[in-house]
């Protein structure tokens, strides 16, 4: 038996600009120290920010002789056939209300093309971080059973049968594994992390309190039905939480739940013309948390500012996004 703490931190964010962000960068930066495998999960798409510090100190873990191992999953291989297209670009010209292409001295029709391929990208990844244990290639979205999800799986625990693991993936791609190297054998995996005692009994399902997952709950409703505009700027606290009794007829939670901005225009935005916004964030979470508490809920919503929470140390404190 084996027990993993994956520690999912924020995305980098190179110049923090208030007091969350820098918090949430301590965070990435506190992870980093105390991770016995740094698992750097990119895309098809993505590249390092340039001379962000975090990733030198991942280049350095690589390139030195250091006991933590590094390894790169390369997600959204799904997505390779969207970029994959000869793309026509048709400068036009236009006058007298009539168009016409221009074709003489090298103007005209252009083919832009522009490739992107799940070895391209294994191959400047493998550039980047030449002593990588390995490169995988990944679809998360297709859930546990992709395949490269899978690979993961085999290597973090240690197998059984990691290399048929590699296997499945296909055709092997150059520069998924070291130079000279073709596979990760199953000793070799099972030594990637260190032996140690289990950090939570077998029984425990989370260390977070009903609480917190409603807050949550409710808060990923806001992103559901605010989009980007403010979510962000939204904090969610739970202020009662009143569970039926045991022998009450009609079992019912009981909760109350304040939604916190910043300024008072964001206000307006999220309890809407008439109060319509925010009641149709509470319909919606009402269901949702009826769905994970498995019972009846009474959810009272209420929308508060509270001024420029996010850069306020003591407020972030009392929130729990910093000790």
């Amino acid at each position: 038996d084996v027990q993993l703490c994956l520690i999912d931190t924020p995305g980098v964010i190179d110049n923090p600009s208030y007091a969350l962000q820098e918090g949430m960068m301590e965070a990435v930066k506190g992870a980093f120290r105390d991770a016995d495998v740094i698992l750097v999960v990119t895309d098809l798409f993505s590249t390092p920010i340039p001379d962000d510090e975090l990733f030198g100190q991942v280049q350095k873990v690589c390139a030195l002789d250091d006991e933590r191992t590094v390894i790169v999953v390369v997600n959204k291989i799904d997505l390779v056939h969207r970029v994959n297209k000869n793309k026509k670009k048709t400068t036009t010209e236009s006058g007298g209300g009539s168009s016409s292409n221009k074709n003489e001295g090298g103007e005209g029709e252009e083919e832009e093309k522009k490739t992107i391929t799940v070895p391209d990208a294994i191959a400047r990844w493998r550039l980047l971080l030449p002593n990588a244990l390995a490169i995988i290639p990944a679809s998360a979205s297709d859930g546990p059973n992709d395949a490269g999800v899978e690979a993961l799986r085999k290597l973090l625990i240690g197998g059984p049968d990691v290399p048929k693991a590699f296997r499945d993936l296909g055709r092997p791609v150059q520069g998924m594994f070291r130079e000279g190297v073709k596979t990760v054998e199953d000793e070799e995996a099972k030594n990637i992390i260190p032996l140690g005692p289990p950090l939570y009994d077998e029984d425990m399902l989370t260390d977070r309190t009903e609480r917190f997952f409603a807050s949550e709950i409710i808060r990923s409703v806001l992103f559901e039905k605010l989009g980007k505009e403010l979510p962000y700027c939204c904090e969610v606290r739970v202020t009662e939480f009143k569970e039926p009794k045991p022998h009450d007829k009609k079992p019912i939670i009981r909760m109350m739940a304040t939604i916190f901005v910043e300024r008072d225009s964001q206000k307006g935005i999220v309890v809407g013309k008439g109060g319509q916004k925010v009641k149709d964030v509470g319909i919606v979470a009402r269901e949702k948390l009826e769905s994970f508490f498995q019972t009846k809920v009474h959810l009272d919503l209420s929308v508060k500012v509270d001024k420029d929470w996010r850069k306020d140390k003591s407020k972030l404190k009392a929130y729990g996004y910093i000790n």
